[in-house]
């Protein structure tokens, strides 16, 4: 989907996830703004988050990973 992602659910609010974290399938990882809706990305499977590849408040689009998970 093409929007933007956020990492935390409100501004000043802990993020979803973090390096490190484990992971259950369906877990809201980020939101992402598209066309005035926020959109949770829920984790596809379980696991530990090696690496987040986007920032907060980057624009995003179809397709691109966003989370590596081991």
């Amino acid at each position: 989907m093409v929007g933007t992602a956020y990492l935390s659910p409100e501004p000043g609010a802990p993020q979803f996830i973090k390096i490190g974290d484990t992971v259950t399938a369906g877990q809201t990882l980020m939101v992402v703004e598209a066309m005035k809706t926020f959109n949770p990305i829920p984790a596809p499977r379980a696991g530990k988050v090696i690496a987040i590849l986007v920032t907060d408040s980057q624009p995003v689009e179809y397709g691109e990973p966003l989370v590596i998970l081991e």
